[in-house]
């Protein structure tokens, strides 16, 4: 099913992925989608994976792990469910409903490697400490570096297994599943992007600017207008909101200078 270079790029991206996501943190911006695009352009299919990445990157909005906790991640999810459903030749939105059924349950599994990956930093941490205790730095950075073996690990080694060995028992499992089962995942997929907005919007001042979601609502339902073009009319809308703040509150400090300067003339 899966090229032994396929299964290389996908362990390197899956690596590669967490690495950054742990230390670097520099490439989160979208990330879901991207993981998606580039898998699909591993693949063979960047189509599938900007679609698979885009509904994922939905069902992944207003998730976080506050404080250090564990959540799913969709990230690998994507990347495991594109790289399956390019892989068994679905397109569209055949394609999203396998890549949901495989990536889902990855992304969930992703909750319990990342507990396994953090409980795994306890050993390297006291080794570290007792290389500050002796003032041994070299040593100490080693261990911060070893570190990162057994975390990055804990995720490539499943993504092996599952684009080797595991293939063809993920591909009958799909294939066994009832079509009135299909119908239902694929409704589902439907549905959690929608639970990833009701999430984030459990998070924004709503009361506040609950407003500017009605007139998205407008501008999509009546004015037909795309995703691409309410946000690039939100952004705009944005800087000139925050350049009228800008100058209010310039305003507001040259008036108080003013009446400060009064105030010492008498």
């Amino acid at each position: 099913m899966f090229t032994p270079l396929q299964v290389i790029l996908l362990a390197v991206l899956t690596g590669w992925y967490i690495y950054q996501r742990m230390n670097l943190q520099m490439f989160n911006y979208a990330s879901v989608v991207t993981m998606g695009v580039i898998t699909g352009l591993i693949m063979g299919d960047i189509n599938v994976g900007m679609l698979v990445g885009g509904s994922m990157c939905l069902m992944s909005l207003g998730l976080f792990g506050a404080g250090g906790s564990s959540v799913p991640d969709y990230n690998v999810g994507a990347i495991a469910g594109t790289a399956f459903a390019v892989a068994m030749g679905y397109t569209g939105e055949e394609a999203l409903t396998i890549a949901m059924t495989i990536g889902i349950p990855v992304a969930a599994l992703g909750t319990q490697l990342d507990i396994l990956g953090k409980t795994s930093g306890s050993f390297f941490i006291h080794k570290m400490k007792a290389c500050s205790d002796k003032k041994d730095w070299k040593g100490m950075g080693v261990w911060m570096w070893a570190s990162q073996i057994p975390f990055v690990g804990f995720w490539v080694l499943p993504m092996i297994l599952f684009t080797t060995v595991g293939s063809s028992y993920v591909e009958l499992f799909v294939n066994s599943l009832p079509q009135w089962l299909m119908v239902g995942l694929k409704v589902a997929s439907g549905m959690l992007p929608a639970l990833g907005f009701a999430i984030l919007l459990r998070q924004l001042p709503m009361k506040k600017y609950g407003y500017f979601i009605l007139l998205g609502f407008v501008l999509s339902a009546y004015l037909k207008l795309s995703i691409l073009a309410i946000a690039l009319l939100s952004a705009v809308l944005c800087c000139y909101l925050f350049q009228a703040k800008e100058a209010q509150r310039k305003t507001n400090e040259a008036a108080t200078v003013v009446a400060g300067g009064d105030m010492e003339d008498e």
